[in-house]
């Protein structure tokens, strides 16, 4: 009797997909003993010899035409069920699914992967089947199969009998019909139950299931079902796992051997390297062709031949292509499929085709760069890197690399480092100053690099640090971005965007990993400090490139059920199939996070190889031979290198470091990342055919956007120029500008755009007015020697003192008696005191125009600096911060500026607001009475009511009389 059981795994392996190497048979094996080997008898109904009562038995069912057994058997037995029986299993022939190997694909349907439950299915039509299988098959199993009516009489006569006088043990003799029955109609208990009933019930069901069914479609049923071994069931899983091809290419020797199998696929197993094992098969092999010849199936020539030559076995290793790509695919799949309702076990066994968003080719050459380049590394303790590519527009991952070699335990290799979060470096800097111009910051604000020291509650002093330790003085977003200085990121977080912002805005564009929590984090974050995964960043970066669109990044293409129907397709993406009402289309899901202008500048900015040049040179690895966008990074203690890259069509991301977060040698984002990017983005421009595959609605996007619109470019002058004394501007940049506030998500998936405010107006009473973005021009008197040094700065306990002043500033009511002074261009300071001192004693050591502290007073304006000491009167005061003008959200910003005086001058200083919220003035915050240089003097909490608003800063002596004019600053509140 052939075995019925499944072996759930080959037993000499625990590892899935094990196959030794193939195995050449054309002769008995050497060592092999052919009397010895035990043969298996063959089914056919001719090989069955009764003795005496079963031949009259079977002459008796013979005369009465079959009937008087069968009547008495099913009678008997079976009667009162029969009736329903029929209906009821028949019925579910029509609708029977058997469990069936799930495909995954790549794009253009190369195999990445078998998902086997039970085992390997892939059903096939009648047609397919090779002749020679079906001949082999009815020759072994059921000679008379073509005629007879489902069951062989004179076998189940025998049966019947030897079941009445007891003899429960003798075999069946089972039709390919009733075997189809047995396998399919009934379940696996009742499958091996040996009673009369259930007999009665197999053998009432083969004869209907012969009147119902053409015996093709039974042979077809039969062979799509039937067990090989190995897992292997139906022909179609035999002919790949023993001959790595189709069923419809086997041979006739081929055929034969797996038409022997099905009686015992565990002792007969081709695959099993014993020699008696291999003598059995042999043996078995060989009774198949002499069946075959004995049938009239084929000739002696034949027959011959296929002996002669033999057969060579070419079990399959299972393919498993782009491996971390692949399980991660899976796992997105099944997701898929439950949310599209399917249960757990039709997506198990459903026989699916799954055409997944990876191009192996491009996989594999993505692999290849990062094997070269870890190979390089050897001595700088480099051992792992990964590799994530996404087609922007529609979030495609055309490849994902997870480790250098997926098989090497040494580095985790199994591990997909694209899904594992690590700390990002530098490359996050970018959505600090696109957060930074969401919130009104502009390209063109000047921004210090210089030593800073922020204190933080209950840490140590926080001392940000460049890569190169050295400070590069003030710059504009574009030098401090192109180039990855580090203070200026941390310097933009700190006043211009803030940790919490910064968390929701990198959430907003993907990145959730990072959590809502600020007080997890602190300024490092803009360094690197919030872990995110490779993926994450990719898609983050997508963001840019899709000209502020965020798509989510998907791994299925198309879903095809195991009869060619289409399931589920993404953006019409099926290459094939047949769609149907059920059909599921998807496109892609977008959300507009971010204005496009702001997409703009920060590509336009990565894209610039003359501004990073200070930094990288000019022909550093990041320069590709179209435009493209790059940023890199390397965390602190040099455990992770980044690249990250990118075109309208094409994003890269690429980390290189050690698994076990070990320290790398010598090495940075350009040196140990950078040339796995450059080599994989560059690499898929060259190839047409792969660059085809980031074609969206069949046409690739320009590499980069045209200039969207609302913004202009505009000649700025340099601050790195500004020499001291400065009567005008020596050089000029140019720089792209925002001509409106900047969109904010309205929550819909579009952008909600602030009111565009009136332009500030000049203030006629301030000693300085700001002329170009970051350079104020003012009417300054130099001060001798004697007066600046004898300026005395009344500062806050832990406040720097700023250097000793080399001008004073004269206000506009005391030009008149200013014969002295002098119209130069100044450098805006930093917003903080202590920046501010670090900044000026920077300014001064490069002779850099620094915008000075000190407001004239009017013995000084008239002096022309020629005091030996400052008079008693003199308070230095100015708001810097807001800027006339201001447009305020709905944010606290601090008021910022100096309120300077002698001890026993000012009682106290304070500031009202005044606007369509407070009709009349009113007191924000506090009265202070310490003196403050370049830092915060107040916080202000905006109004809830939009409009223009006036914010008054009044300076009280001791008697409570007002010491000077009070300082005025229009703003406006969205």
């Amino acid at each position: 009797m052939r075995s019925s059981g499944v072996r759930r795994q080959d037993r000499r392996s625990n590892r899935p997909g094990y196959a030794p190497p193939p195995t050449l048979i054309g002769a008995p094996p050497v060592n092999a003993q052919p009397n010895a080997r035990r043969k298996l008898p063959s089914k056919r109904r001719r090989g069955f010899r009764p003795g005496c009562i079963a031949i009259a038995l079977g002459v008796i069912v013979t005369l009465c035409g079959g009937l008087t057994l069968l009547t008495v058997l099913i009678g008997g037995i079976a009667y009162a069920r029969v009736g329903d029986l029929l209906n009821e299993r028949l019925a579910s022939l029509d609708t029977y699914n058997p469990f069936q190997t799930t495909f995954l694909l790549d794009r253009n349907g190369r195999e990445l992967y078998q998902i086997i439950g039970e085992g390997r299915r892939t059903r096939i039509p009648f047609a397919e089947i090779p002749k020679y299988v079906i001949d082999a098959t009815v020759a072994t199993e059921d000679d008379e199969f073509w005629t007879n009516i489902g069951i062989d009489i004179a076998a189940t006569s025998l049966a019947f009998t030897n079941f009445i006088t007891g003899d429960v043990n003798t075999a069946g003799g089972s039709t390919i019909t009733q075997q189809l029955v047995r396998n399919v109609l009934f379940d696996a208990e009742y499958r091996s139950e040996r009673s009369a009933t259930r007999k009665a019930e197999e053998i009432a069901l083969a004869i209907a299931l012969t009147t119902r069914e053409s015996k093709e479609r039974i042979l077809e049923l039969y062979l799509n079902e039937i067990y090989y071994g190995n897992l292997a069931y139906g022909i179609e899983a035999a002919a790949q796992t023993f001959f790595s091809k189709p069923a419809r290419a086997l041979t006739l020797a081929e055929s034969a051997l797996l038409a022997g199998l099905p009686q015992a696929p565990r002792d007969l197993d081709p695959l099993n390297p014993d020699p008696a094992v291999q003598g059995a098969v042999y043996d078995r092999w060989r009774l198949v062709l002499d069946l075959m010849l004995s049938e009239n199936f084929i000739t002696q020539e034949e027959h011959d031949a296929a002996l002669r030559d033999g057969y060579t076995l070419v079990p399959p290793k299972p393919p498993l292509n782009a491996p971390h790509f692949t399980f991660f695919a899976r796992d997105q799949w099944q997701q898929l499929m439950e949310s599209l309702g399917y249960s757990p076990d039709v997506i198990a066994a459903g026989g699916f085709r799954v055409y997944t968003t990876v191009d192996i080719e491009i996989n594999n050459m993505a692999q290849a760069a990062v094997r070269e380049q870890i190979s390089r590394l050897g001595a700088n303790n480099v051992t792992n890197g990964a590799v994530v590519v996404l087609k922007p527009i529609t979030g495609e991952i055309l490849a994902m690399v997870g480790s250098a070699d997926y098989d090497n335990e040494a580095i985790d290799g199994s591990f997909n480092v694209t899904l594992g979060l690590r700390q990002p470096g530098s490359t996050v800097k970018v959505f600090t100053y696109a957060a930074a111009l969401e919130r009104g910051m502009s390209p063109g604000d000047v921004i210090w690099d210089t030593r800073t020291e922020i204190g933080i509650p209950g840490q140590p002093m926080y001392v940000p640090v460049n890569y190169d330790n050295t400070f590069h003085g003030p710059m504009r977003m574009r030098t401090a971005l192109a180039n990855s200085y580090n203070i200026p990121a941390v310097q933009t977080l700190r006043h211009n965007v803030g940790v919490a912002y910064y968390i929701d805005f990198v959430r907003r564009l993907g990145m959730t990993s990072v959590t809502g929590d600020p007080s997890l984090y602190g300024l490092s974050i803009t360094l690197g400090g919030a872990e995110v995964s490779p993926l994450e960043l990719t898609r983050g970066f997508s963001v840019f490139a899709n000209e502020g669109v965020f798509v989510d990044s998907e791994a299925i293409l198309c879903v095809l059920d195991s009869d060619g129907k289409i399931v589920y397709q993404y953006e019409n993406s099926c290459p094939t199939g047949t769609p149907t009402p059920q059909t599921v289309d998807r496109s892609r899901l977008t959300a507009r996070v971010l204005d496009p202008r702001i997409a703009y500048v920060i590509s336009d900015i990565l894209s610039d190889n003359a501004a990073r040049s200070q930094a990288f040179g000019s022909n550093s690895i990041l320069r590709t031979p179209f435009q493209s966008s790059v940023k890199t990074g390397t965390t602190n203690e040099v455990k992770d290198n980044w690249t990250v890259g990118y075109t309208r069509n094409v994003a890269v991301g690429v980390w290189v470091g050690n698994s076990d977060g070990s320290r790398m040698v010598n090495t940075s984002g350009v040196t140990g990342a950078a040339p796995i990017w450059n080599q994989v983005i560059t690499t898929i421009y060259s190839n047409s055919r792969w660059l085809d595959q980031f074609k969206f609605q069949g046409q690739l996007l320009p590499d980069q956007a045209g200039v969207p619109q609302g913004m202009s470019r505009r000649s700025i002058c340099d601050v790195r120029a500004l020499q001291d004394p400065a009567s005008g501007c020596p050089a000029q940049v140019s720089e792209w500008f925002l001509d409106g506030p900047a969109g904010v998500p309205d929550g819909l998936g579009g952008l909600a755009y602030p009111q565009q405010q009136p332009p500030p107006q000049p203030d006629p009473n301030s000693s300085a007015q700001l002329v170009s973005p970051g350079v104020y021009q003012a009417w300054v008197t130099r001060l001798s020697p004697e007066v600046s040094n004898a300026i005395q700065f009344s500062v806050a306990p832990g406040q720097k003192r700023p250097p000793a002043p080399i001008y004073c500033r004269v206000p506009p009511s005391l030009l008149g008696t200013a014969s002295s002074a002098q119209q130069q261009l100044f450098i805006a300071p930093p917003p903080d005191g202590n920046d501010a001192a670090e900044a000026e004693s920077y300014a001064r050591s490069r002779g850099l125009a620094f915008l000075p502290t000190v407001e004239c007073s009017a013995d000084l304006a008239a002096a022309g600096g020629g005091f030996g000491s400052l008079p008693s009167g003199v308070v230095n005061a100015n708001v810097t911060f807001p800027a006339p003008g201001e447009v305020l959200g709905g944010v606290p910003v601090a008021i910022l500026g100096t309120i300077d005086f002698a001890p026993g001058q000012v009682s106290v200083y304070r500031f009202l607001i005044r606007g369509p919220q407070f009709p009349e003035w009113t007191m924000i915050g506090e009265q202070h009475s310490n003196p403050v240089v370049n830092g915060q003097l107040e916080v202000l909490y905006p109004p809830y009511v939009p409009g223009a608003y006036e914010l008054k800063l009044e300076i009280l002596a001791p008697d409570s009389s007002l010491i000077q004019v009070p300082i005025t600053v229009p703003f406006n509140v969205q």
